[in-house]
């Protein structure tokens, strides 16, 4: 893979400490002080949907890393990731961490 330049990598590091702490961050409050509130998502035809989209979405992600051959984070790697922090966290992560190895792999101009 060729590497993003530093400023992309700069911005992948930020999408993914954005999509850890704030939708993360939403989660866990409602999860331990609201608990209902989530509960009552749980039963929502219209976000299991959603849900189920997400889970989707992490599998097929997992699988192109897997059928591409990336093996730093790697597809389970990356499927911990995203159960940890969300798809908002984990694809800028994994791109982050790629373009990081391929940076390094590469030869100095």
């Amino acid at each position: 893979m060729k590497p993003f330049t530093e400023t992309q990598e700069k911005l992948l590091l930020g999408l993914a400490l954005f999509g850890f702490i704030v939708p993360n961050g939403i989660f866990i409050y409602y999860a331990l002080a609201a608990p209902a509130v989530m509960m009552a998502a749980l039963a929502n035809e219209v976000s299991l949907v959603f849900i189920l989209e997400a889970f989707f979405l992490m599998f097929l992600f997992a699988w192109l890393l897997h059928r591409r051959g990336i093996r730093s984070p790697g597809w389970l790697a990356f499927i911990i990731m995203s159960l940890i922090g969300s798809l908002a966290f984990s694809v800028p992560a994994c791109l982050y961490l790629v373009s990081r190895k391929a940076r390094r792999a590469a030869p100095a101009p």
